[in-house]
């Protein structure tokens, strides 16, 4: 076929050569792009025929299921970056939750792990077992797993913040 896909990734996205377009399986439907990483990646109206040429076994089974697809209505925010990286997505606003006996602040309204320190201002952001510290959401974000203030290992046991001890130095 006239398609590439991409292997980095945990999303379809596939590279035709033919219209020199890019798209991206979004829930029931499809985005197309121009540019990977700059888009604008927008609903696709129509697919290439390439896209219908995708083998017929389970690596493609999902992909295969959308064709033509249902078109979005309006395309969301798409995210493309060829540098490691993590995505804090939060309900709103952050909601913050005191972590009694330390002056930490757990963020509630996430599925991230993600802590302010109350003494020095700082965000903490647990991915991968690894601590990033940021002076703010937009970071930028800096290793922090070595030198965490000591707050982190007062967090009471039965805290739901308490299973972060485990990737805190010096505790159990």
């Amino acid at each position: 076929t006239d398609l590439l896909f991409a292997l980095n990734t945990n999303w379809d996205v596939l590279y035709d050569t033919a219209s020199r377009q890019y798209y991206l399986l979004n829930g029931e439907g499809w985005l197309t792009a121009p540019d990977v990483l700059k888009g604008p990646w927008i609903p696709a109206q129509t697919l290439p025929p390439s896209l219908y040429a995708l083998p017929a076994n389970e690596n493609w089974a999902e992909a295969r299921a959308r064709l033509p697809g249902t078109p979005a209505r309006v395309a969301p925010t798409v995210f493309g970056t060829i540098e490691p990286a993590e995505m804090i997505l939060t309900d709103g606003v952050p909601d913050f939750v005191s972590i009694r006996g330390t002056r930490l602040m757990r963020v509630n309204n996430t599925a991230s792990v993600l802590l302010l320190h109350m003494g020095d201002g700082k965000y903490y952001f647990l991915v991968a077992g690894r601590w990033f510290r940021g002076g703010s959401l937009k970071g930028p974000w800096l290793a922090a797993s070595k030198d965490l203030p000591p707050d982190f290992a007062q967090i009471p046991n039965d805290d739901p913040a308490a299973f972060v001890k485990a990737t805190v130095p010096g505790t159990r």
